[in-house]
């Protein structure tokens, strides 16, 4: 009754008048009861539904006792040292605190399942037979078939042994090494690829603050977490996904009809499948991405090489052009709209022939010529090259499996202390990133003044390598190469004289 057991309540009804007594002279604010909670336990509260937010993402359940389990291990982490835990009463992860805990997020009951579980051998035996049986009935063309999977991407964070991890770890404040986004990548058989998307928490940080989002690299969206959610997912396909096929589709003298294949994840809702009539959606059978995804086959580790490649190109070069350089000042600079460039440049460096070979698995018959993935290791020798050229603690003796390490850790699981640092992020931090996020504004925009100055330092750029330059042809071929680069900024500095 009431919650309460039998005895409780007689005890209660026993003591009817003296309780009635005490009330009736007793002050309106002495009616009122209320409870001081364990802060430790808010915070280990947020953080674990922040976790099976996470776990639900990545299609992973857990039970009453894993649920349990991680609640424990969250409340020893976050409590040692902790002023704020409650020791006269320890937290033990009780059965009437999972109820209340399930109540005050709103959560329904989770079903037992096992974690990472392998994926399933029938469904990789069986499944590439169907879904070739879908492509001949349904008449698709191979560059009509597009695969699309998505990847985390920690855009500032630098190896382990690297004295600017070490030094950004030991910063006080924001640790911008953990700040994660979430990485779009949509290609089809032939080896197209669909503007990649990027998922970030933030919808206006000040290093985009006055660019137009139409037109950045990639297709940008926000969540304070970074997660692509079912309404982020739907949102992708409608703007960028049928926008990017219909454009590629003409140019391929082809009909808008396409196949997209999908993890079967939460993050992909199954009312996908209703949003175009032209675009038939196919989910992979559960626990079989590692094996049949097209994109986790090699091109999204092709993807962070090239990324890690260019960010590394970033330092050596400024380290070239000013011998004096603090490197970690340049670091410090280093920003989210540096990232977005670099993303857009890694993802526009995948050969058709290394997204081509991803489809081994899953439809074998269109990959020409399988010879693995030999650009990643490209790849990781010219990070390994340009480490060495940046020199000092962590760089100078780098060597290749380090920087497969870094390239991998993009996947690892948050660590409790992470999980901390997220509730931390998201409710003690939030004043603090109001300051950061700067409010919509107009775009920037182009005037006179702003093309006479890029065009003028333009010329002294061209006049000083005429100068610097002993061999003549060299020198002509760089400035052709100059002049057709700004090709594009002198016809819209045309069209805006004409409109003046």
């Amino acid at each position: 009754m009431y919650g309460k057991n039998e005895s409780s309540i007689r005890g209660i009804v026993k003591q009817e008048k003296e309780i009635r007594a005490t009330l009736a002279v007793a002050p309106e604010t002495a009616k009122v009861m209320a409870t001081v909670r364990d802060k430790c336990l808010v915070k280990v509260e947020k953080a674990l539904n922040l976790w099976l937010e996470d776990m639900n993402r990545n299609g992973v359940t857990v039970d009453n006792n894993v649920l349990c389990r991680k609640a424990l291990t969250l409340y020893e982490d976050f409590s040692k040292g902790s002023p704020e835990t409650n020791d006269s009463k320890p937290f033990i992860a009780s059965r009437g605190w999972l109820h209340r805990f399930r109540n005050r997020f709103g959560l329904r009951s989770v079903k037992l399942t096992e974690e990472a579980a392998p994926a399933e051998d029938d469904a990789v035996a069986t499944f590439p037979e169907e879904l070739k049986e879908l492509i001949e009935e349904k008449g698709y063309h191979p560059k009509q078939v597009f695969s699309c999977n998505e990847t985390g991407l920690f855009w500032k964070k630098m190896p382990e042994r690297t004295y600017i991890q070490k030094c950004a770890k030991q910063a006080p404040g924001c640790q911008l090494w953990k700040d994660r986004l979430t990485l779009i990548l949509c290609g089809n058989t032939a080896g197209h690829m669909i503007k990649p998307g990027v998922v970030y928490r933030a919808k206006n940080p000040r290093a985009l603050k006055d660019k137009d989002k139409s037109y950045l690299p990639v297709f940008w969206q926000h969540h304070r977490h970074a997660w692509l959610t079912d309404s982020l997912f739907i949102e992708w396909f409608r703007q960028c996904f049928i926008l990017e096929a219909k454009e590629y589709f003409e140019q391929e003298g082809l009909p808008f009809k396409a196949l997209l294949i999908v993890n079967s994840a939460p993050g992909h809702p199954e009312s996908v499948c209703c949003e175009d009539g032209n675009v038939d959606v196919v989910f992979l059978p559960p626990q079989t991405t590692s094996l049949l995804q097209p994109l986790d086959q090699g091109a999204i580790r092709c993807v962070k090489a090239t990324y890690t490649r260019l960010v590394f190109d970033r330092l050596r070069s400024a380290m070239d052009a000013d011998p004096n350089l603090d490197i970690m000042k340049c670091w410090e600079s280093f920003s989210i709209a540096d990232a977005v460039s670099f993303i857009g440049a890694a993802v526009d460096g995948l050969t058709p022939e290394t997204v081509n070979a991803c489809w081994k698995n899953l439809w074998g018959e269109v990959v020409n010529d399988f010879k693995g993935f030999p650009e990643i290791d490209r790849e990781v020798r010219k990070i390994t090259e340009a480490a060495r050229r940046i020199g000092g603690e962590g760089f100078v003796d780098m060597i290749d499996e380090e920087v497969k390490e870094h390239i991998e850790s993009h996947r690892e699981v948050l660590t409790n202390e992470e999980w901390e640092e997220l509730v931390k992020s998201s409710t003690e931090d939030e004043e603090e990133e109001k300051v950061k996020e700067e409010a919509a504004e107009e775009p920037a925009m182009w005037t006179v003044e702003k093309f006479a100055e890029v065009f003028q330092i333009a010329q002294a750029l061209k006049d000083k390598i005429t100068e610097s330059d002993p061999r003549m042809e060299r020198s002509i071929k760089v400035n052709r190469m100059l002049t057709e680069a700004l090709q594009p900024l002198q016809q819209y500095f045309d069209e805006l004289k004409k409109m003046k």
